[in-house]
C-alpha cells in the first residue's frame, strides 16, 4: 500500500480557491476502523459550510467529504474484510478527522450505520452521490 494519496485539501476557510489538490498521507488504520480506497465521493451543503468556515471546531488544512463508496483496503474489523465494497456516510468525516476527498478515506468500520456493504461496484458514480439531507 502506498503512503500518500491525492486529495482535495481545504487549506483554510473561504471560497472555492481554498481547495488544492495535494499529495496527502494515507491515514493509519485504527482499532475498530477500516481504510477505504475511495472510488466515488459526494459533496453537499455540509462540505460547503465547512469550507466557508461555519463548522465549529474544524481545523485546517482538512480533507472534506462525508459520503463515499469504495473498496476496503485494510480493516481491523473481522466482519469487514479487505476487498469488500462499502458505502460510508457521516460520522464526523471531514470535520473531526479528514474525510473522503482523496484516494483513500478512513471510515469507522465498527458502526454499521456509517459503513455498509455496497454490492454493485459497477455503479460507483451512483453510489458516490449518496447524500444526507441538509
Amino acid at each position: 500500500m502506498t503512503t500518500t494519496m491525492r486529495a482535495a485539501v481545504c487549506v483554510r476557510a473561504g471560497g472555492p480557491e481554498v481547495l488544492e489538490i495535494r499529495e496527502w498521507p494515507v491515514p493509519a488504520v485504527r482499532a475498530g476502523w477500516s481504510l477505504v480506497r475511495v472510488m466515488a465521493a459526494g459533496l453537499n451543503r455540509s462540505e460547503l459550510r465547512t469550507r466557508q468556515g461555519h463548522s465549529p471546531g474544524v481545523t485546517f488544512p482538512r480533507v472534506l467529504g462525508i459520503e463515499c463508496v469504495g473498496v476496503v483496503a485494510a480493516s481491523t474489523d473481522p466482519a469487514l474484510s479487505e476487498g469488500s465494497t462499502v458505502a460510508a456516510v457521516m460520522g464526523e468525516m471531514g470535520r473531526r478527522f479528514d474525510g473522503v476527498g482523496g484516494g483513500a478515506g478512513q471510515a469507522p468500520g465498527r458502526d454499521r450505520e456509517q459503513e455498509t456493504d455496497h454490492r454493485d461496484p459497477c455503479q460507483w458514480n451512483g453510489g458516490g452521490s449518496l447524500s444526507n439531507s441538509s
